[in-house]
């Protein structure tokens, strides 16, 4: 078993379990508030992208956790690759691309997960603060 990809993997997990919940419940926040204004669809939108992109680093985790389950690293690659060409989501590749490279992709993805976040919350924030000096 991987230790580095199980490392991962949970950590993943956590970042995309944590950003989904506290955004899920900031948009209920902006759900029941009571002004419909730009401002609010441009959060919500915002919003939604934060939770694709928790969703997809949920769906990277499990790739990772595939990767932790086998015996070697080589291995793992390996069978994520076969996986995703069976799921038609990429071709299957002539060389395998092993952990660091991939851990590298994902930590660019989780780069984007961060910045949609803090637009997010300076978005919520700016709204909330508005809505509550009472100019909306």
């Amino acid at each position: 078993m991987n230790e580095r990809a199980a490392a991962f993997a949970s950590r993943l997990q956590r970042q995309g379990m944590g950003f989904g919940i506290v955004t899920i419940c900031l948009m209920l926040i902006l759900l029941f508030g009571e002004a419909r204004r730009w401002g609010h669809i441009a959060t919500a939108a915002i919003g939604f992208i934060v939770l694709f992109l928790a969703a997809y680093m949920l769906f990277e985790a499990a790739l990772f956790r595939l990767i932790a389950s086998k015996p070697s690293e080589e291995e793992g690659c390996r069978a994520v690759d076969k996986l995703l060409a069976k799921l038609h989501l990429r071709r299957f590749p002539q060389a395998t691309r092993m952990l660091d490279a991939r851990m590298a992709g994902t930590n660019r993805l989780l780069l984007k997960l961060h910045l949609a976040f803090v637009v997010f919350l300076v978005l919520f924030a700016g709204i909330t603060t508005y809505g509550l000096w009472g100019h909306i």
